[in-house]
């Protein structure tokens, strides 16, 4: 029935607030009824007539009974011996409510149980077990003036509370207890993961003032840990026995209770009133699986089984508790978010909004959250078990038979080889260094005339069309020298440029000069001129004095360096490559400050939304293919798996529901009028969609690594 605090850690002069919550809607399949909280309601005010109780509520929030009754110790106590656990009665009478109210939904047709499974004929521990039974015990001592404050979140999870207690009792930007009144906090933290196991023995953390960077990090990932108590340390409350009560709590599984206790040392009533009713997303829906935002609701409001997708219903009483621990009667206890109702309106819309745009990702992070994700996915990928392939580090059959469909090629290579100002821009002069490069390599023969470089964020792309194929190692190497001369004018000019060299600076690079990583040629040292802006012109004749000395063997060259700033170096460049069976549009999308997982959710709505309105199905019928099927890679794992759009979507958005893990490199077109999955590769035909989810081989060996500030073509 709930493991309670034993007598030997109750003071007489303490008072105990025990909340119980029944999961009455799931019992009855049904929304609860005023008719079904009158015999619960009445059962408990006779135990408080008769001494038992100091106070009973009685509510329905969403599907839950909610039960709040308080005791005082002195009541149990005989002499200096307690009789009872207060406690332990407060929850055996709660269940006794409860089963009144089960009663009753059965009298007016609520509740119908199978043969067998009538809650009412259970023992004691398996009826907890059934009606799902939550409790939070609070112990207090009642001080000359008492403001309870309770809140509950519908359809939230274990660690929905952490960012309210955080902002209540540690932001220093948001309480005014520590900047007025010197108040600290201490802060203990449990481990989810252990408490959903129900061992004896939780993980937990102590964290006090001098620590709150630690608890922030750690809080945050509200899915692993709970902020489960909060206790005084400095300040009026923190001093004598009560720096030995909490002065919060948070307990539930699902649908958690947080109760505090206002004023006098502690946070007051607006400010809890402002942490429980202020936006943030925390974890709950199905399974405590999604990220839920907050939306401060009436009693009346909450009193409803519905409750909007995405939407965590936070409903909040108060009161003045009196005589050890009595609760007053009717609209004394506070409603707290209908005092209020246009600025709680204004909340719900502004929530609403922001939910919105949360649900709008469905069945993917951050909507989804990542531990979900990935155990989803996994067990997707297990159930695929042998389709997933290891990606091939050299040739690959697939790339090479699209490349002989192809009249020509467009790839996207790009690189953060610096920025003028942190990450921002590229230097100026990078564009046209990259432009001399590019017309020495179509006076070669090896680009076509229309390829340029453009710029994203501090990336430079060189979006270049020829007939080499995808995968191409002369065109892969040409644009990494073109990144190096970049690098080597800045070098030779004595540029400090931010992040230089940040993506090509790493293991590829150790041994070796710029100049040779560059492979400077005569050519392009005379091509400059025609293309440097006017004032790396006018230092021409240092660049070209610069190469004839490492030319002669005079000069050493440069030595790349490791950036001392930037993000990760040694990133290596990202390519996505189109191999074209014949001239069309083609799209580009890229993105800075992002990796290959921010084109997961674009990719499958696009592509289910242009299967729901026909796009796809006129694409072919302009052409002799049959399906499309979408190439997803393995991150960690190095693996690939062809899927079918049409018969195997669900599958599709399992793995790349997992962001983290799973990418979409290539989208193609099908060949065969039938999908079998043993002859995938041998059902691929054109190439539509490619996302640079890896490196460069020329840098990497061909090894499979996630590429930041991702791009694709399609």
């Amino acid at each position: 029935m709930g493991k309670f605090r034993g007598t030997e850690q109750r003071p007489i002069t303490q008072s105990n607030v025990m909340i119980v919550s029944a999961d009455l809607g799931s019992c009855f399949g049904h929304e609860l009824l005023p008719d079904v909280l009158e015999p619960p309601r009445e059962f408990l005010q006779g135990k408080v007539a008769a001494g038992v109780l100091r106070g009973a509520w009685v509510n329905v929030f969403g599907g839950d009974l909610h039960l709040h009754l308080t005791t005082y110790n002195g009541d149990f106590v005989e002499g200096e011996t307690y009789r009872e656990n207060p406690s332990e009665v407060a929850a055996r009478l709660a269940l006794e409510a409860v089963l009144l109210a089960v009663k009753k939904g059965m009298e007016i047709g609520l509740y119908q149980p199978a043969e067998g499974a009538n809650v009412l004929d259970m023992a004691p521990e398996e009826q907890v077990q059934v009606l799902k039974l939550r409790y939070l015990d609070f112990p207090f001592t009642e001080r000359g003036a008492e403001p309870i404050y309770v809140a509950k979140a519908l359809n939230a999870s274990w660690g929905f509370f952490n960012r309210a207690l955080f902002n209540l009792f540690f932001n220093p930007d948001k309480g005014s207890g520590r900047r007025i009144e010197g108040n600290d906090f201490l802060a203990v933290v449990e481990s989810i993961e252990d408490l959903k196991a129900g061992k004896s023995e939780v993980r937990t953390y102590e964290f006090g003032s001098g620590h709150i960077n630690e608890l922030q990090a750690l809080i945050a990932d509200a899915d692993e840990w709970r902020l489960s108590e909060v206790y005084a340390t400095r300040g009026r409350f923190g001093e004598g026995s009560l720096r030995e009560e909490p002065a919060a709590m948070v307990a539930g599984s699902f649908n958690p209770v947080l109760i505090g206790r206002s004023q006098s040392g502690l946070p007051a009533i607006g400010e809890f009133t402002q942490a429980t009713g202020e936006f943030y997303f925390g974890p709950g829906g199905e399974g405590g699986g999604y990220r839920v935002g907050l939306m401060p609701v009436t009693f009346a409001e909450a009193q409803s089984m519905v409750v909007s997708e995405g939407t965590a219903k936070v409903v909040a009483y108060a009161y003045q508790s009196y005589d050890k621990g009595r609760i007053p009667e009717g609209p004394d206890v506070q409603d707290i978010f209908a005092q209020n109702r246009p600025e709680t309106r204004q909340l719900q819309r502004e929530a609403a909004y922001l939910i919105q745009h949360m649900v709008m990702h469905g069945e993917f992070e951050p909507y989804l959250n990542a531990q979900t994700a990935e155990s989803r996915a996994l067990e997707e990928a297990k159930r695929l078990g042998s389709r997933l392939q290891e990606i091939p580090d050299g040739e690959d059959p697939v790339v090479t038979a699209a490349n002989q469909r192809a009249i020509f090629t467009i790839s996207d290579i790009k690189a953060d080889a610096g920025g003028k100002i942190g990450h921002t821009t590229p230097p100026n002069h990078f564009r046209y260094v990259a432009d001399a490069s590019l017309e020495e390599a179509k006076r070669a023969g090896l680009i076509f005339g229309t390829s340029e470089i453009i710029e994203v964020g501090d990336d430079g792309h060189l979006l270049m069309t020829h007939n080499k194929g995808a995968d191409n190692n002369a065109i892969h190497f040409f644009a990494y020298k073109t990144f190096f001369r970049q690098v080597w004018v800045a070098e030779v000019l004595g540029y400090k440029w931010y992040g230089l060299g940040q993506d090509l600076v790493g293991d590829a690079s150790a041994g070796k000069t710029t100049e040779e990583l560059a492979d400077l040629t005569d050519t392009f040292i005379s091509l400059l001129p025609q293309f440097l802006p006017e004032a790396e012109k006018r230092q021409y004749d240092k660049l070209k004095a610069s190469y004839e000395r490492w030319k002669s063997g005079a000069g050493k060259g440069h030595t790349p360096q490791a950036p001392f700033s930037g993000n990760v170096s040694g990133q290596g460049p990202g390519f996505a490559e189109l191999p074209m069976p014949r001239s069309t549009n083609v799209g580009l999308l890229a993105i800075d400050k992002a990796g290959p997982s921010a084109f997961n959710v674009p990719v499958y709505y696009c592509l289910q939304k242009a299967m729901r309105d026909g796009s796809l199905a006129r694409y072919l019928a302009g052409t002799d293919a049959q399906g499309f099927v979408i190439e997803i890679w393995e991150v960690e794992e190095h693996r690939r798996i062809f899927l079918d759009l049409a018969s195997e979507l669900p599958s599709v958005e399992r793995l790349l529901g997992a962001t983290e893990k799973f990418n979409v490199k290539r989208v193609w077109t099908r060949t065969t009028a039938e999908w079998d999955p043993a002859r995938a590769e041998e059902s691929l035909g054109d190439i539509l969609l490619s996302a640079s989810t890896e490196k460069l081989a020329v840098i990497t060996g061909g090894e499979y690594r996630g590429k930041d500030d991702p791009v694709l073509l399609a």
